[in-house]
């Protein structure tokens, strides 16, 4: 693994150069009052031995004293300097993320399991902290404190300084060499069972209902039970590197103190050094490695932080991406035609073509297969199948949320005659492919988020500047009015995470009416009729899909419906009916406007 990927995400930190040169300043001040406390001890140990004037101690009585106090100090300036680097980079690195998630190919993200995103948004994101706070700033830290050491001991006796060096080579070098080196194999397995263990437990609190029911639970929870004794495996063979190495810097200690031995004892014979500088020669070099102990940690950090940032790089994806998911759209108020407009916006509703499309998230699994569709404007279309055959991912495909197996779903201007059907062949007008930016094309999924917030924001995820009647007509217009009407703060009233407080039913209408205030001119709708009782339900579905349905039409008439639904009787004969069998074969029986049932 290369550094580039953690040499492209610390950047994403954003970590201005004086607030990063003020942590390490801290924590060398720290480590440098610990360093002088030791050595004005050892020279006052050992001169108060000589037992010189008391006058002569004064000074170094109260420097020791001072240096004490002063430690304290500095640590606490210490962690705060270094965490708040820390905690404003990992900030600044998950919006900078969500910004570039933002810009890339929904297909991207959509085959990524909830909890592995999750995991690398999370947990990936803090390695990147972390590295600051235990790789970063303690590597500074280590050479700032080898010179000072090296400079207070050369003067003193310059065989005591060769073996502090050779010692302190072995301890800021050779030991995290030694540490990353073996950390680098392991700590990849680390991240992907951490993983593993966040998506399945996802799963278990999402869908605990749904797996008892079907009879998985107990399976789930002994998926999880064996996730997460792979992570405690993977976690005490990563510990193994990282504990050698942090034995290897105590043993390289035994050099520097067997020099300075030596060197005490010649300038002892030569009496070329007072009793203070001899206590310091003896004593220092127990007290010069408490920087470079912390080095074996920080490699192996290094370690970690280069497999999240690997892990981060292939969510948000090469550095041109947000340039090239992209293709041009076709110019506004193209190939406009007679009734084929917008009429609150006058653009012109499109055409979504698709050919030879092959749908599904794998070329082994289940999907549809060689689907010829063209979905003109005003289009009433109904999917059915069994559940699991392929319906939600064919809607994902034609929204441009995954990418086709096989084949193209492409917008097109709308032209005259355009009607549901296979599709006509290549056309020389200007065309794109689905991007789940522009709006045209909007998915409303059956397990959308209903937020922690208001009913009335909970409807501006879909329409930001939708005004409050908007929001009560929506309501309205899909059954919720009894319901607004009867909670104690109306539009203000707080719901639940996930939508914990409301019912199944009026979880999907709440849903419904998202699609209804967004109004995009080609909506593609996931079971919004599920979980209602069946008068509701057939209601709902007889406006969603027939635009001369008593009540009129949920979405405009001249906009493109789609919707999955296993009510497969109750579909209008107006609608078109697209039915997929479980080959991946697939039947399309075109609507009859007008027709009876």
């Amino acid at each position: 693994m290369s550094t580039a990927p953690l040499a492209r995400m610390l950047p994403l930190l954003r970590i201005p150069r004086t607030r990063l040169l003020a942590a390490v300043i801290a924590s060398s001040a720290t480590l440098g009052a610990a360093f002088a406390l030791a050595a004005v001890s050892a020279w006052l140990v050992t001169t108060a031995w000589t037992m010189p004037p008391v006058l002569d101690l004064t000074v170094a009585v109260v420097g020791v004293r001072a240096l004490g106090v002063s430690r304290g100090v500095l640590r606490w300036a210490d962690r705060m300097l270094t965490h708040d680097v820390a905690l404003r980079g990992v900030v600044e690195l998950r919006t900078g993320l969500f910004t570039r998630l933002a810009a890339r190919p929904a297909d991207a993200i959509s085959r990524l399991r909830r909890g592995d995103l999750l995991a690398r948004l999370g947990d990936d994101a803090q390695e990147m902290a972390d590295h600051v706070i235990t790789a970063v700033v303690p590597a500074a830290v280590a050479g700032v404190m080898s010179v000072a050491v090296l400079s207070t001991i050369a003067p003193l006796s310059p065989i005591a300084a060769g073996t502090m060096l050779l010692s302190l080579l072995i301890a800021t070098g050779l030991a995290p060499w030694a540490a990353h080196r073996a950390a680098r194999t392991t700590q990849a397995a680390v991240l992907e069972t951490r993983s593993a263990v966040v998506s399945a437990a996802l799963e278990i609190l999402d869908d605990a209902t749904a797996l008892r029911v079907a009879g998985r639970l107990d399976a789930a929870e002994a998926d999880l039970v064996a996730a997460q004794r792979d992570h405690d495996r993977a976690v005490d063979r990563a510990a193994w590197p990282a504990a050698l190495a942090a034995a290897a810097v105590p043993l390289a200690m035994i050099p520097a103190v067997l020099g300075s031995l030596l060197a005490a004892g010649a300038v002892w014979q030569e009496g070329a050094a007072s009793a203070g500088a001899i206590g310091i020669l003896l004593l220092l070099p127990l007290s010069s490695f408490e920087a470079a102990t912390a080095l074996p940690a920080a490699a192996a950090q290094r370690a970690r932080s280069r497999a999240a940032a690997a892990r981060l790089v292939e969510v948000i994806g090469p550095q041109d991406a947000a340039a090239t998911s992209t293709p041009p759209a076709a110019e506004p108020g193209a190939g406009r035609d007679a009734g084929t407009e917008d009429a609150e916006t006058g653009r012109a509703v499109p055409v979504l073509r698709a050919q030879g499309l092959d749908a599904g998230w794998s070329a082994e699994g289940r999907g549809v297969r060689d689907l010829d569709l063209e979905l003109a404007p005003g289009t009433r279309l109904a999917i059915t199948g069994a559940s699991g055959i392929g319906k939600s991912t064919l809607l994902m495909s034609l929204a441009g949320l995954i990418e086709p197996l096989r084949g193209s779903v492409a917008l097109e201007p709308a032209r005259s005659g355009a009607g549901t059907g296979p599709a006509a062949g290549p056309t020389s007008r200007a065309a794109h492919r689905p991007d789940p930016h522009d709006g045209e094309v909007i998915l409303f999924a059956e397990d959308a988020h209903v937020f922690a917030t208001t009913v009335r924001e909970n409807l501006r995820v879909a329409r930001g500047q939708v005004t409050d009647p908007e929001i009560t007509r929506a309501l309205a217009e899909v059954g919720l009015q009894d319901w607004i009407d009867a909670l104690p703060a109306g539009l203000d009233t707080l719901l639940g995470p996930d939508g914990t407080t409301v019912s199944g039913g009026e979880r999907r209408r709440l849903l419904l009416a998202r699609a209804l205030v967004r109004g995009a001119p080609i909506s593609l709708l996931d079971e919004p009729t599920e979980h209602l009782d069946a008068a509701r339900g057939d209601a709902l579905l007889t406006r969603l899909l027939d635009p001369r349905a008593p009540g009129g039409p949920l979405l405009p008439q001249e906009h493109t419906v789609v919707v999955v639904t296993h009510r497969r009787d109750r579909i209008p004969p107006a609608a078109a009916v697209l039915d997929l069998e479980p080959d991946g074969r697939w039947t399309l029986t075109p609507g009859r406007p007008g027709g009876d049932a």
